[in-house]
């Protein structure tokens, strides 16, 4: 059983969250451990899995980037470095360059630092927007019944869209732990 089978949902990616916590508590309560105090072992066993799978999948789908990586899972794909654009790759070898000089030279300014901070945030912004859009036309294509190789090449697109994203992510978790760091000058 899937996630999107727990909660008897379609395989879409735009899920409405309030309706899934909501069929999530409703769920919960239904295998709830303590309701099967007097069961035999086997029912409460299936209650603890249950209770345990009902988490995980709740955990999952309520995430958005959780929820892509998940559905690419289930369909084989995964998001994949290695196919990321070499254009990309040099902007964060910039960036990366420039975060280090900033830590070397051990300045007070944070002007610089917010300035990286703000064209990391941009490109955030953007594939947040590209994956949305991709998130939206994998809908379209499953309520139109789309063949099985528009459905692939658009999970390709997905997948490589989410290894984009997953450096700026990087990128983005970098500047938030080093930061405290450029201004001490220690590591």
């Amino acid at each position: 059983m899937n996630y999107f089978e727990v909660f008897e949902l379609p395989k879409l990616l735009g899920i409405d969250t309030k309706a899934l916590e909501k069929k999530f508590h409703e769920l919960s309560r239904k295998f709830h451990p303590d309701y099967f105090s007097t069961a035999s072992a086997d029912e409460k066993s299936r209650a603890l899995r249950m209770t345990a799978l009902l988490n995980d999948a709740y955990r999952t789908l309520k995430h958005p980037t959780r929820r892509v990586e998940y559905l690419l899972s289930l369909y084989g794909f995964k998001a994949d470095g290695s196919k990321v654009p070499q254009s990309l790759l040099m902007e964060v070898f910039e960036i990366n360059e420039q975060l280090e000089e900033i830590k070397m030279a051990g300045s007070t300014d944070s002007s610089q630092l917010q300035d990286l901070r703000r064209e990391i945030q941009s490109k955030a912004d953007l594939f947040v927007r590209e994956l949305n859009e991709a998130m939206n036309t994998w809908d379209a294509l499953i309520q139109s019944n789309a063949t099985d190789q528009q459905r692939r090449t658009h999970l390709t697109k997905i997948s490589e869209i989410l290894s984009e994203s997953a450096y700026i992510r990087n990128l983005e978790d970098e500047i938030e732990n080093r930061q405290g760091h450029y201004f001490r000058g220690s590591n």
